[in-house]
């Protein structure tokens, strides 16, 4: 039988019900913004594909807070990949060491036709342009395919409600000048193939091209030196993540002397032996006023 809630004694009722959320919210929700969650996440790698990454990359395990907001990585099929100024990328290698990134456009996996209409472009804060590229602007939608143009190569592509259907390809960073559209690529100058085969132009924009990242690694090393893992913190700077602090950090001690913990917090298990304790002698207080309370308790539980 259901215990009547009008028989109960009402500083009872408040006191349990208030044990009972205070319980709860202890239980299932754990602070997820402590440091030692931060340093945790922060110390997993990003793998997908054969591409492994740590900083300056976030995504996946690893928490917003372990990375640069611009370089999110996401696994697809077992594919690395990541978006950057709207575009779509393949990640095809990460070198650490070298501070470089190599990605290709997503859309060239498909051919040049359909393209995604937009220039690969890059933010001057995260990234920074390396040696051996050259920019090619694809135009489409053209009557003609000029061929009084030296350095062009020609080809056609069907684009939705336009009638025109020539494009070609130019050196360098040129608008669609009479067409219709154009987008900007960054291309490896090395092992660049005949501009007379498109087939071979494919395969080589599908190989990708560098870009150099732009982060500060030196803060990096100096935390990883001193036992820390790195992040970024709310205003976009590389922070530090040790176990036992409340906070990122900026100063990294050397090996040996690492920084003074915060002072240890009482664990949970405290906690609960203290709120049992107090519902115990409550109770105790409380069990001659109803004799309900025990069947309500159990309710509860």
């Amino acid at each position: 039988m259901l215990l009547p809630l009008a028989r109960m004694n009402s500083s009872a009722f408040s006191f349990l019900s208030n044990f009972v959320l205070v319980l709860l919210l202890f239980v299932q929700v754990p602070s997820s913004s402590s440091n030692d969650d931060l340093f945790t996440a922060c110390s997993k790698k990003f793998e997908c594909g054969g591409v492994f990454a740590g900083f300056p990359f976030w995504g996946n395990d690893r928490s917003p807070a372990c990375g640069v907001p611009e370089l999110e990585l996401r696994c697809e099929n077992h594919i690395a990949k990541m978006n950057i100024s709207q575009v779509a990328y393949r990640v095809l290698g990460i070198s650490p060491d070298m501070e470089t990134l190599r990605i290709a456009r997503e859309d060239s996996f498909v051919g040049l036709c359909p393209p995604q209409f937009m220039n690969s472009t890059f933010n001057p804060k995260v990234f920074e342009s390396d040696e051996g590229y050259k920019n090619l602007t694809f135009i489409y939608g053209c009557k003609d395919a000029p061929p009084t143009i030296p350095g062009t190569i020609p080809f056609t592509c069907k684009i939705n409600e336009v009638n025109d259907q020539g494009g070609y390809i130019l050196e360098g960073d040129t608008g669609p000048g009479e067409c219709n559209r154009s987008v900007l690529v960054p291309v490896s100058i090395t092992d660049w193939p005949p501009f007379w085969n498109m087939r071979a132009l494919e395969e080589h924009l599908r190989k990708g091209f560098e870009v150099r990242l732009n982060v500060d690694r030196d803060a990096c090393w100096k935390c990883i030196w001193s036992s820390g893992v790195c992040g970024i913190d709310n205003v976009n700077q590389t922070t530090c993540y040790r176990p036992n602090q409340s906070r990122g950090s900026k100063t990294c001690a050397p090996p040996g002397f690492p920084p003074n913990p915060a002072p240890a917090l009482p664990s949970r298990g405290m906690y609960l032996n203290f709120l049992l304790e107090s519902v115990y002698d409550e109770l105790q207080s409380l069990v001659d006023a109803s004799h309900t309370l025990v069947p309500f308790l159990f309710l509860l539980f």
